[in-house]
């Protein structure tokens, strides 16, 4: 790579030059950012409207400072962006450069281009205006100290921050319901604009910087679009088997396992690449987006700025080819590959070190946290057998600690000892046997790693129940799983495929036993015997009060919010109290089923969705929170 020496005089003239706000026009704002942050691109302001709202994005207004094809420029252009590493960040532009006169500095003047964005009631666009402006930050706020304002009244910029969240909720609402899910949480997993899983947001400040900059960009892209200017797009595509966007999401928030997220939407969703043609964004859902809002941090932002300053200020024309603009895309695209390539590799290496240590000192093995030994069980299948780990994935197993995916890696995992994989098989079955529906999660994750598919041999028994085999990797069990619920089927089958795999005992299909198929007919009620619907006392302690005092709207609620379906009932009456079966769908899959006894089918619909509720607490929701990547 051809390496561009930044001349210090260039430095030297940027820093004793000064600047002069000419014809700017003045305008307020301030600045949010993490606490380490010290390369402050970006600022806010946010006025009411008769039909709405408008809001401005101040951007530090880098091209007015660095020289068009100065060595300043050229270094840019080869950095692509500001790596951010654990200790320290190497910056896309000299440190004083973009730590001082380029960043928005409190109580400093800076010449900023503004973008003014005006929106209906509604949050729509409705028109974008790009400004040549001058700022002096009226504060600089870390997001910690944002939130602390955000709650105390007596803080001057109290009224404007409580203004712009409640905007900022606008608009990650209108984004929600028109089908996208970048930029967002999906039932606890949190994924960034393109999809990817990323930690959660600490404040309440970082939806205001999160929702702003999406808007600026979309607001930038549309008006480039508009007028049919090429401009370093930010296009975000599907693969071929990706479901639509709302699909997506419901199966998203089924799956709720961060690793099971990550390695669908890896699957479904192709890289998004920067181009001088525009196709789009999946993971927002918008005909066009672009980055604009960080070119302190961002060649593609800078080269943007130059562009749009050019059309819309300066009445010029873009002082970039197509064919240039082509290639630059193109170079930013292969190294933002590259060093994306290298820091997998280094992560990769670092887990492996650590694994290493760890099964190397097993005394430390009981020591480590849930997320601490999931993420050591994953690896050790890279750099040993997971024999090591046996006697605690035990104990934890015995405390059902372990998730979902634990349980994968320990029956698809390689033992260099059968026994260890014996030593752990009884209990493991023990614990499907009581939650069946996680082997069909187990089942999920496996499928999911490997590419492939999970089928089933369906057939009916002379009774009229459904009988399932499991067709996984080619094998099955010679025994069916017969019930007459389908899904409680389908969950005893995969559990059934399981206990074979662990025993060794699975067959081909075609040796499938079928003689149990032949069962005599059974009596027309539901239930003969009262007593086969547990009613054991629940564990209300973990539950809100709405949710024991009015269990049926609570449940509905829930669902809503978790963008599931309306869950479904069926009676039976049993002597004299009501049975009620409470389901919950994804889908054509029932995801939980409760049932109840009750005086009344009231009283039973009650129960049977107080029952849902807990299960959906422990089993759906709760894991997701509680999952790690």
């Amino acid at each position: 790579m051809i390496s561009f020496p930044i001349l210090r005089s260039e430095i030297d003239n940027l820093l004793e030059e000064p600047l002069t706000m000419g014809e700017r026009d003045s305008v307020l704002g301030f600045t949010i950012d993490s606490e380490t942050s010290k390369d402050l691109d970006d600022a806010l302001w946010i006025e009411p409207n008769p039909a709405g709202v408008v809001i401005s994005v101040h951007i530090a207004d880098v091209t007015a400072l660095i020289p068009i094809e100065s060595q300043l420029e050229k270094q840019a252009l080869l950095r692509v962006e500001t790596r951010y590493l654990a200790s320290h960040n190497k910056p896309m532009f000299p440190r004083e450069l973009s730590e001082d006169k380029l960043s928005l500095l409190e109580n400093q003047p800076r010449w900023t281009i503004t973008i003014r964005i005006t929106l209906d009631e509604s949050a729509n666009i409705k028109e974008t205006e790009l400004l040549s402006t001058h700022l002096t930050s009226l504060k600089r706020f870390s997001y910690e100290t944002a939130d602390r304002t955000l709650n105390d009244p007596s803080q001057p910029l109290f009224q404007v921050l409580r203004y712009c969240e409640l905007w900022a909720q606008k608009l990650a609402w209108k984004r929600q319901n028109r089908g996208a899910f970048g930029q967002s949480t999906i039932a606890g997993v949190t994924l960034d604009e393109e999809g990817k899983l990323i930690e959660p947001p600490l404040y309440h400040s970082q939806q205001i910087i999160q929702e702003f900059m999406v808007l600026a960009n979309t607001a930038v892209a549309r008006l480039a679009e508009e007028h049919q200017l090429p401009i370093l797009y930010r296009n975000h595509t599907a693969s071929a088997i990706a479901p639509e966007s709302k699909l997506l999401i419901e199966t998203l928030t089924t799956l709720g396992m961060p690793e099971l997220v990550r390695q669908k939407l890896q699957s479904w969703l192709n890289p998004a690449t920067y181009s001088p043609a525009v196709i789009g964004h999946f993971a927002l859902c918008l005909p066009a987006y672009t980055h604009f809002t960080s070119p302190i941090r961002r060649v593609a932002d800078y080269v943007n700025h130059r562009i749009l300053k050019a059309v819309f200020i300066e009445e010029k024309q873009s002082p970039y080819p197509v064919e240039e603009l082509t290639a630059i895309a193109q170079h930013i695209n292969e190294k933002r590959q590259e060093v994306k390539e290298k820091r997998d590799e280094h992560f990769r290496e670092q887990r492996l070190v650590k694994t290493v240590n760890v099964l190397n000192k097993k005394d430390t093995i009981p020591g480590l946290s849930d997320k601490e030994f999931s993420q050591i069980l994953k690896d050790s299948l890279k750099v040993a057998k997971i024999d090591k780990l046996v006697p605690e994935a035990k104990k934890r197993l015995e405390n059902r600690t372990l998730k979902p995916s634990d349980l994968y890696y320990l029956v698809f995992g390689d033992y260099q000892n059968p026994d260890n994989r014996t030593l752990i098989k009884d209990e493991l079955l023990n614990y499907l046997e009581e939650q069946p529906a996680l082997a069909t999660q187990i089942l999920q994750i496996a499928s999911t790693i490997g590419q492939t598919t999970v089928d089933y041999i369906e057939k009916t028994t002379a009774s009229g129940q459904f009988a399932f085999w499991t067709v996984f990797e080619g094998k099955t069990t010679s025994k069916p799983s017969i019930a007459s619920n389908k899904q409680t089927a389908k969950h005893q089958s995969n559990r059934y495929w399981l206990q074979g795999k662990l025993e060794e005992t699975l067959d081909n299909p075609t040796h499938i036993d079928e003689r149990e198929l032949d069962d005599q007919p059974i009596e027309e009620t539901v239930i003969a015997n009262p007593s086969m619907v547990t009613e054991e006392p629940l564990d209300l302690s973990n539950l809100p009060s709405e949710a024991i005092n009015n269990p049926i709207a609570y449940l509905h609620t829930t669902l809503q919010r978790l963008k599931l379906k309306k869950p479904a009932y069926m009676y039976n009456q049993v002597n004299t109290q009501w049975h009620c079966c409470c389901q919950v769908q994804w889908l054509d899959e029932i995801l939980i089923e409760t049932e109840a006894l009750g005086q009344t089918k009231k009283e039973g619909k009650a129960e049977a969705s107080l029952k849902a509720i807990i299960a959906l607490e422990n089993d759906v929701i709760e894991a997701i929170e509680d999952a790690e990547n």
